[in-house]
Formats: structure tokens, C-alpha cells, sequence
């Protein structure tokens, strides 16, 4: 079984069912005598909450929580009433984090089975920009509260020991109460396998250093492929010597008991609609535990670069997705994965790389090493695969988070078709990009003397260095979009969100599924096709 760290159970009625301990309400912000409609199917309890709503005990802003007894004896049930703010400011986001808000809300409550009341909805809501998916406010609102709730459910527990008791994870029989059953149920399953892929992703990233490893990673893999019906093929550093790829082996050179490696699934379509044409790529930095090498990092939370394969493990939960949902478009993924450490093998700044290319680099910084890995997978998947676009995810810089800050990702293309496509999908799902520039003065930065380029030119324009390196290993004439998602501020969190704990996020995980499920609908098209910048 893949480990997803979650145990809830999720059915779909159309009343409240009676046997349940708690029923949640899911309500939207209004003043204390304001008119409110709530669904019909809140029964009995409308009466009650529009008494709170009168009291001022709730407002309905955003996941306010009111916690009620409801009933007498053995009939009391605890009436849960959550908050989805603004009416006018509602989306999908809100429903996810009032479902995520719910699950920790449960578990603390110590809730066994637990109805939610979804609130009724528009035909459409805002935040569902693709028309082409076919899918109304009534059947994405229970994929996202059902989402959201098995997102909020995850806790990494794998490692808890004797030395203290470890957390039961949350057991709940879930019910959502909906008006349409029979569109209600799919988009449930879709939800449900959405959180499987995510936290599934979050539950390899958050495993330690002395666990996972490139060797480990693609053992995983291989698990994840036999489970659910992937191809899989993983190039260990004899075969990446013979391709040429020095990047990656250069990276990989310090650990010689876990040496790299190309971890490559793929996910090709058997039955429905296809789309035999094309073939999506998608491709994630996967470095295990990064030291920062010969260019140590400091001691102070370095213990955090276990997330520094978080790129890789957005790729693992895609394919996860892909494969659960069938998704009728071929999609390979491509997991570079290494381990930056310091030994007598280690590489040196003033080495000179020869990448699979053909581009030449020269090393100034042993703690830039994503590029290295992301510029031999990015080449050498472009030329095996012939991809109709391609995307790779890495928590490539610090200095995206210092732009960006913590609440969104850095995105970098050569297509504005491309960009469009990956933002659409991100506000539905509900994983914020910002697109930063790509141009010739960015290439500027990392021009070397001895070789084509370095693999860091210094602080000034941080994130843009990094795009700018590995828009060096996608075609010069933009006959491939190609986009670059810095995720270093989102991939990882350390304070608690409305459905995240502390430690790894599994974000891109959604955005993709979006992306990739759009485009196979046969209306992704690339558009607006540009090429890069000259000197590549």
C-alpha cells in the first residue's frame, strides 16, 4: 500500500445520516440579523445556528469554528458550525480550507463520524477558470471539502518511538451532504485520490536522510509503479557516465555509498480518450539531503534539506494521480536525484562540468546543485521523449523566498501560452504562482570565462539565475515550452495552515493534476510559442 498517512472513510448522502456523532455546517460571513440562507439539508439544525448567527457567537468568517451540543441524552450530537467567509469573496480555496479546518478541528474533538452540510452553490464558483473540465460548484464543492479534510488529516507519524506514545492518526467515517448523489460521488473519488497523490508525496519528503536516498528514492519508484500500473525505468550512475550527464554525476560524486540517480516513470493512457500526440513532461529535483557540499550551509536548520526533494516528490504524487484517475494523455516524470555531500570525492568550486548537451559549466557555488541535476533530466528527457511541453519544479532558490515570500511560487517560461495554462490550473487549485522574467540581461549574470556558464553568478537576481541556467537545456528556439517553477518558499511550511501541519506541503501536486487534466480535455493548447533568448 502506498503510505499516505490518513485514515478516513468518505461517502456521499443526500440527508444527514443518523447514526453520526457530529454534523458541521458550513456557513458563510453575515451580520447577526442579516438574511442567510443556509442549505435545506442543515433540518433541524438551521433554527440553532441562526440563534448563533443572532447571539454574535459566530460571524461565519473564514474557518471561525463554533463547537455546540445538539439534542439530549443519547440523541446529543456536537454541531459543528465552520466559516467560509465572504460570500462575495467565496471560491474553491474556502471550501478546501473549511474541510482541511474541520479534520484537525475532528481530531481534537475526538469525533468518530462526522456529516458536513455543504453550503448550496452557484453553477459556477470563482476559481474554476476551465470551462473545459465540465464541472459545476456542485460537484467540485465536495471534491475540494473532501480534499481539504484528508489534506488536514495528514500527520507524519512514521517515526515516532517508544519513548513517547505516537499519534493515532485520525480514524473518521466522513459523510458529505449533497444535493446531487450521482455527481457528488465521482468528484469525491477525484478529491479523495488529488489528497492520496499529495500526501503521499508529503509523506517521501518528510522521510529523513538516513532513509531515503537515491538508491531508496527509486525503490519507492518502483513500488509506486508495480502498485498502480506505471512504467519505470531508472538509470544508475554507470549508465548516466556513458550518456554523458556530468552534472548530475558531479552533484552525486560526494556519496559514493548512495550514488544518483534518473528515476523516469511513465504514465500512458489505455483506455478513453487519448491524446496519442502528446506526451507532457514533467521533471523534479530530487536531491535527498543537500549539505550544500565543499559550500557548506550553515548548522541552523540545515536538518530542514531533507525537503530539498520536494520538486521530485510533486512528480511522484502526479504520477500517483495520473495513474488512480486514468488520465488520457501519456505523461512522463523524470525524479533527479542526488545527495550534495562533502567527502574527498566531493566537486569543487573551479570544476568544469561537461553536461549532456554539450553546455560546459563552470562551478562556483557547490550549494547551486539543483540546476546541475535539473539540466542533464531536463536535455536528456527533451531528446528521449519529444515532449509537446514540459515543466520541472524545484526548490531551487532562497532568493525566491525573499521575493515571493512563503505564500506562492516563482514561475519562469519561454511561452506565454504555457504560463496562462499553469496559472489557470493553479487557482483552481489553489497553489499561487508569480511569473518572474526570463531575458537575455538574466543570462548575463551567469557567463563564464572558461566555460559556456557558471553554475552561480551571486545574490543579485537569485531566482532569475536560476531560470536563466536552465533555459540553457531546453531548446533556444522555443519549439518546446518549457516552464520553471521555483517552489522553495511553499514546499515546506513551519507553522500550521488551514490543511497542512508543519513539515512538507506536496505542493505542485494539484497545479499539475490540473494542468495535465486540461490539457488531455484537448483544450491546453500551447500558444504564443517565443524563443529564448540568444547565447544558448
Amino acid at each position: 500500500m502506498i503510505p499516505t498517512s490518513t485514515d478516513v472513510t468518505v461517502a456521499v448522502k443526500p440527508t444527514i445520516p443518523a447514526d453520526v456523532d457530529a454534523v458541521a455546517v458550513l456557513v458563510h460571513k453575515r451580520e447577526k440579523k442579516a438574511e442567510g440562507k443556509l442549505s435545506p439539508a442543515a433540518g433541524e439544525f438551521a433554527e440553532a445556528i441562526n440563534s448563533l448567527f443572532d447571539l454574535g457567537v459566530i460571524t461565519g468568517k473564514s474557518n471561525e469554528t463554533s463547537v455546540q451540543l445538539f439534542g439530549q441524552g443519547k440523541k446529543a450530537r456536537k454541531l459543528i458550525v465552520v466559516g467560509l467567509g465572504d460570500a462575495t469573496k467565496f471560491s474553491i480555496e474556502c471550501l478546501r480550507e473549511a474541510g482541511g479546518t474541520l479534520a484537525k478541528l475532528a481530531k481534537k474533538q475526538k469525533v468518530k463520524s462526522l456529516a458536513i452540510v455543504l453550503p448550496e452553490l452557484p453553477a459556477s464558483l470563482p476559481g474554476t477558470p476551465n470551462a473545459a473540465v465540465s464541472r459545476t460548484g456542485q460537484d467540485v464543492a465536495p471534491e475540494a471539502v473532501a480534499n481539504g479534510f484528508l489534506l488536514g488529516s495528514f500527520k507524519y507519524t512514521e517515526y515516532k518511538g517508544t519513548a513517547q506514545s505516537a499519534d493515532e492518526l485520525p480514524k473518521i467515517r466522513l459523510t458529505l451532504v449533497v444535493e446531487d448523489e450521482a455527481s457528488a460521488k465521482p468528484a469525491v473519488q477525484r478529491g479523495i485520490a488529488l489528497a492520496e497523490g499529495q500526501n503521499f508525496a508529503r509523506t517521501i519528503a518528510s522521510r529523513p536522510g538516513n532513509d531515503i536516498n537515491p538508491p531508496s528514492l527509486a525503490k519507492v519508484a518502483q513500488e509506486l509503479a508495480k502498485e498502480v500500473g506505471l512504467g519505470i525505468r531508472v538509470l544508475d550512475e554507470r549508465e548516466m557516465a556513458k550518456l554523458g550527464m556530468g552534472g548530475i554525476l558531479a552533484v552525486g560524486a560526494g556519496s559514493s555509498a548512495t550514488p544518483p540517480r534518473m528515476i523516469v516513470l511513465d504514465h500512458s493512457p489505455s483506455g478513453g480518450k487519448k491524446s496519442a500526440a502528446k506526451t507532457l513532461l514533467v521533471v523534479g529535483k530530487a536531491i535527498t539531503f543537500d549539505t550544500g557540499g565543499i559550500s557548506i550551509k550553515p548548522a541552523e536548520k540545515m536538518q530542514r534539506m531533507i525537503f530539498d526533494k520536494c520538486g521530485g516528490m510533486a512528480v511522484l504524487g502526479l504520477m500517483y494521480v495520473a495513474a488512480k484517475l486514468k488520465l488520457p494523455i501519456r505523461i512522463v516524470g523524470i525524479l533527479a536525484s542526488a545527495e550534495n555531500h562533502i567527502s574527498e570525492t566531493a566537486y569543487r568550486p573551479g570544476d568544469i562540468l561537461h553536461m549532456y548537451n554539450g553546455v560546459t559549466v563552470e562551478v562556483t557555488n557547490t550549494d547551486a546543485e539543483g540546476r546541475l541535476v535539473l539540466g542533464d533530466a531536463l536535455s536528456w528527457g527533451i531528446e528521449t521523449y519529444k515532449p509537446s511541453a514540459v515543466v520541472n519544479l524545484a526548490t531551487l532558490t532562497g532568493g525566491v523566498i525573499v521575493a515571493l515570500g512563503r505564500g506562492r511560487a516563482g514561475i519562469m517560461s519561454n511561452n506565454d501560452g504555457l504560463v496562462e495554462e499553469l496559472q489557470q490550473a493553479s487557482q483552481l487549485a489553489g497553489e499561487k504562482l508569480w511569473r518572474l522574467p526570463l531575458e537575455e540581461e538574466d543570462r548575463e549574470y551567469i557567463k563564464s570565462d572558461p566555460a559556456d556558464i557558471v553554475n552561480s553568478g551571486g545574490r543579485d537576481g537569485h531566482p532569475l539565475q536560476g531560470g536563466a541556467f536552465l533555459s540553457y537545456f531546453v531548446p533556444k528556439d522555443g519549439s518546446v515550452p518549457w516552464a520553471h517553477l521555483d517552489i522553495a518558499g511553499v514546499a515546506d511550511t513551519e507553522k500550521e495552515l488551514p490543511f497542512y501541519v508543519k513539515g512538507s506541503t506536496g505542493w505542485g501536486v494539484r497545479t499539475l493534476v490540473e494542468w495535465v487534466n486540461n490539457v488531455a480535455g484537448g483544450t491546453g493548447t500551447v500558444k504564443h510559442a517565443s524563443p529564448l533568448p540568444a547565447g544558448g
